[in-house]
């Protein structure tokens, strides 16, 4: 899950406060969900029955959450029927869990674990695929051994799901923390103040997002692994009492923003955003700064190598996240993603999973 801090200056609503997650029945081995399988009429959805969505994200960024802002200037919603504003939550689940919210965007190890909890939300559709795991050690440092009796960051807070995908990406790449002795530390949830410690030489090895390397590359890091993994990043949800009575509603809300993911990453994801131009421009004319995006002339200016256009998620995505999370195992609901498979549908495109694309 990505945890740096706001790269662009979003002024979205006032966020929502932090909210005590409440699971309803005991941790269990299977996902919660109904029993009876979900059914969807054939042809187009009926009117939508919610017509003021309210979409709940973790923290602002300009690139994440783009497609609500799209699809809300392009039309996609409007044609829908529907309005759409965008909050920030302290704690997202909880937010749509209590109703505070309709739609939210999570980590997907967060969503498994509230499920597994008995937490009344459903897994409605993918949000990024994929994730990019970036890594820096201190300059002189070209060896795991190296790090030994030193201090390390994985990431910002005890508990973090990214932690352990972070390590495994390091022992994968040929940096395995379990053969050193090194403390980890958690200096907090934004990359900013893991930088912060990295450049006053009090840890020797961080995560980075593209907004922390000109303060390393100024401070000399030595940049040791980029690598590009198909993992689910976030996912989005909503509460199960909200899905049972506005089906037509979550199906429309996905179609539009489906779109609005394709828009952005036509012609696909990986390849230079050919509407690049009209996307900062709308950007722009919603009071978002965009001048360093304009200079940036690469393909993933966008951050369009991290989405899948067609929202995909399925349960091999839930299983590769339970493994590389070192999460207990947990049953995958099929009916959760109904309403995606139909907005899929109409707009004639399949949940086929994510391309594997170089390294931006």
């Amino acid at each position: 899950m990505r945890n740096s801090r706001a790269r662009y200056g979003l002024m979205l609503a006032a966020g929502v406060s932090a909210l005590a997650l409440l699971a309803g029945c005991a941790a269990t081995d299977t996902a919660t969900g109904s029993d009876e399988p979900v059914e969807i009429a054939d042809g187009e959805p009926g009117p939508a029955e919610d017509t003021e969505i309210t979409v709940a994200i973790p923290f602002p960024d300009i690139t994440m959450y783009s497609m609500y802002v799209l699809a809300t200037d392009l039309g996609y919603y409007e044609e829908e029927g529907l309005t759409v504003e965008v909050i920030t939550a302290d704690n997202v689940t909880a937010a749509v869990a209590s109703g505070s919210a309709d739609i939210g965007v999570e980590s997907t190890g967060t969503v498994i674990e509230a499920i597994r909890g008995g937490v009344e939300v459903e897994l409605v559709s993918g949000h990024y695929c994929r994730q990019n795991f970036d890594f820096a050690v201190q300059d002189g440092i070209t060896s795991v051994d190296q790090l030994e009796g030193t201090s390390v960051v994985l990431a910002g807070t005890p508990g973090d799901p990214a932690e352990f995908q972070r390590a495994l990406v390091l022992q994968e790449e040929g940096w395995d923390l379990d053969t050193v002795n090194v403390e980890v530390v958690y200096p907090g949830p934004g990359s900013e103040s893991w930088t912060e410690f990295f450049v006053n030489d009090r840890i020797t090895l961080q995560p980075f997002y593209g907004d922390d390397l000109p303060a390393l590359e100024a401070h000399d890091a030595n940049i040791i692994v980029e690598s590009l993994r198909n993992w689910a990043n976030d996912v989005q949800i909503a509460g199960d009492g909200w899905i049972e009575e506005n089906p037509n509603t979550l199906v429309r809300f996905l179609r539009a923003t489906i779109k609005a993911t394709q828009y952005l990453t036509a012609p696909a994801p990986g390849e230079f955003p050919e509407n690049v131009d009209s996307v900062l421009d709308i950007y722009e004319a919603n009071d978002f700064d965009v001048a360093d995006l304009r200079e940036n002339e690469t393909p993933w200016v966008l951050d369009g190598h991290l989405a899948c256009d067609n929202l995909y998620f399925d349960a091999a995505a839930w299983d590769e996240t339970v493994e590389t999370q070192s999460l207990q195992p947990i049953e995958f609901d099929d009916a959760q993603l109904a309403y995606l498979l139909k907005a899929q549908e109409l707009l004639g495109i399949d949940n086929a999973g994510p391309e594997t694309l170089p390294y931006p």
